[in-house]
C-alpha cells in the first residue's frame, strides 16, 4: 500500500522543459467560429461557461475541480500567453512546465496547426467569470487505486510523443475517410472504445463498458441518417440514450455535417471485429438487474 501510494504521490508537481512552437492564432470571425464549435467539448469538463467544474466529488475518491479556463482574476489562465494556451494544449504542460493532470492533451494536442489557433483564438473570446473551487483532493483509496494504475494514465504528458506535435497538418476538409481519422484523434475516441474501436473498461471508475463500434457492434450496422441523429440527439436507433458524462456526443455533435459523414465513413472503414477481451470482462463485472 506505501509503494501504490508513494507511486502516485511522486507524479505530482514534476516539471517538464519541452520545446513549444509558436502557431498562427487568428483573428477574423471564421476562425472564432471554428473555435467555437471545436471547443465544445471542452464544456464537458470546464463547464458551460468553461470557468470550471467538479470534475469528481466522491466520498471514496476525493475532490477534484478542473480549471477556470475564462482568464478571470486568479484563474488558471489568466496570465496565459498564446504559446501558454499551446504548451498546455499540445503538451499537456502549465506555463511552469508543470505536468497537468486528466487535461487531454493527447487527445487535443493533434488537432491541426489551424484548427488549434482557432480553439485558442476562441478561448481569448470567453467572458472572464470568476469561480471559487475547493482544494484538490485524493482519498488513500484514490491514490492506492491510481498507483496501480486503475484510472489509466493520468498525466497526458508521458504518453505523448512530444517531437511529433512541433507542427500538425489536417486532411482536408471532405467526407473521407482519412479526415474522419483525424476527427476521431483530437476528439480522442480511442481512450475509450480502444484502439481498435471494438470497445473496452471506460477511464473513469464508475462509467458503463463502452461499446465496440466497428462492423462488430451496434454503430458499424447503422446507416449514416442514424448516426448522425444518434450523434446529433444524443438517442441511438436502438432508443438508449446516451449518457454525456460518458460518451460526449455534444461536442462531436457540433460539426458539420460534411465532418460527421467523415466519422462515420472511417467508423464504417475499420475492420470488423469482435467484442475486445477487456469489453467482455467489463460487462460481465456489471452489476446485474
Amino acid at each position: 500500500a506505501f509503494y501504490l501510494k508513494t507511486k502516485f504521490e511522486k507524479l505530482d508537481g514534476r516539471i517538464f522543459e519541452t520545446k513549444v512552437t509558436a502557431i498562427t492564432i487568428p483573428t477574423d470571425s471564421a476562425s472564432i467560429v471554428r473555435g467555437r464549435v471545436l471547443t465544445v467539448s471542452c464544456k464537458h469538463c470546464h463547464g458551460d461557461d468553461y470557468a470550471g467544474k467538479a470534475f469528481f466529488d466522491d466520498p471514496t475518491i476525493g475532490y477534484m475541480a478542473s480549471a477556470n479556463l475564462s482568464r478571470s482574476a486568479g484563474s488558471a489562465t489568466e496570465k496565459y500567453t498564446d504559446l501558454d494556451w499551446v504548451r498546455t494544449l499540445r503538451h499537456g504542460l502549465n506555463p511552469s512546465g508543470r505536468a497537468l493532470m486528466i487535461m487531454p492533451a493527447e487527445n487535443i494536442g493533434q488537432a491541426s496547426d489551424e484548427d488549434l489557433g482557432c480553439i485558442i483564438a476562441y478561448m481569448k473570446t470567453v467572458k472572464p467569470i470568476e469561480k471559487a473551487k475547493g482544494p484538490t483532493q485524493f482519498t488513500l483509496f484514490a491514490k492506492l487505486l491510481a498507483g496501480a494504475g486503475a484510472f489509466g494514465d493520468l498525466y497526458p504528458y508521458d504518453v505523448i510523443k512530444h517531437e511529433d506535435l512541433q507542427h500538425v497538418t489536417a486532411p482536408l476538409k471532405s467526407p473521407q475517410a482519412d479526415y474522419g481519422n483525424y476527427l476521431t484523434r483530437f476528439h480522442g475516441c480511442r481512450s475509450c472504445h480502444g484502439p481498435q474501436f471494438n470497445g473496452g473498461k471506460h477511464p473513469a471508475p464508475t462509467a458503463p463498458p463502452v461499446p465496440n463500434i466497428t462492423g462488430g457492434g451496434h454503430v458499424g450496422k447503422w446507416s449514416l441518417a442514424e448516426f448522425k441523429s444518434t450523434i446529433r440527439n444524443g438517442k441511438t436507433p436502438e432508443g438508449k440514450s446516451l449518457d454525456p458524462e460518458f460518451m460526449p456526443w455534444p461536442g462531436i455533435g457540433a460539426h458539420e455535417d460534411v465532418e460527421l459523414e467523415a466519422i462515420y465513413n472511417y467508423i464504417k472503414s475499420l475492420p470488423s471485429l469482435p467484442n475486445s477481451a477487456e469489453l467482455e470482462k467489463a460487462i460481465k463485472s456489471q452489476p446485474k438487474g
